[in-house]
């Protein structure tokens, strides 16, 4: 496996992509086809259907991008298409909330406060957190997976080549990933700017 091959392991999908994977025939499919590289007859053949049926399946998972031929083979007079996930993790999400960078900051705040942690809450404090915060976030972001996975915080479909999972554990997967690929320098600046992050909180609190 190659590099792109790798950092193309995480995909989003949209809605219609995802009703489609609720189908129980086409997650079948999709499992099969994670671990194995099938014909349209080969996987007939293993959920005991019509190649007929499948073939209406698989070209809707074609056209929705979750599917790709991997290779054509030739048998006899006929060419065989074999097909294979375009991903191993296939991430929804709906209702997407972007998230504005200041007014999240005071929220984040304002929440504190709810929970008991007594702070005070100021636009100037408000601006020096998000600062610091989204250098952080920076830092602990894998780059590689930008493109394909959702940086909004409203997730509502996690497929792994495992099975279902829960969404929250996505942050520790990249955050981990990002941490295994860091310096020893990149780790201790992110080390540093934790210690500034926390002793911002704490001259916050009232």
């Amino acid at each position: 496996m190659n590099d792109t091959e790798h950092y193309r392991l995480l995909k989003s999908i949209g809605e219609e992509a995802f009703r489609l994977l609720q189908d129980e025939t086409r997650g079948k499919i999709v499992f099969l086809l994670r671990e194995n590289e099938l014909t349209v007859r080969e996987i007939a053949s293993r959920l005991d259907l019509t190649s007929q049926n499948i073939y209406h399946h698989v070209k809707k998972l074609l056209n929705a991008g979750l599917l790709r031929v991997s290779e054509e083979r030739r048998s006899g007079h006929l060419i065989e298409s074999y097909y294979t996930v375009s991903e191993d993790t296939f991430v929804y999400h709906a209702d997407e909330m972007p998230e504005r960078s200041l007014q999240s900051t005071i929220d984040v705040l304002n929440g504190l406060n709810e929970v008991g942690v007594a702070v005070e809450v100021s636009e100037e404090k408000a601006n020096k957190l998000s600062q610091l915060h989204e250098k952080r976030s920076r830092m602990m972001n894998n780059s590689a997976y930008d493109f394909h996975v959702c940086s909004f915080c409203s997730f509502s479909g996690y497929f792994m080549k495992f099975g279902p999972m829960n969404p929250l554990l996505l942050n520790r997967i990249l955050q981990y990933s990002r941490m295994m690929s860091m310096t020893d320098d990149e780790f201790e600046e992110s080390i540093e700017n934790t210690r500034q992050l926390r002793r911002l909180l704490i001259s916050m609190k009232t």
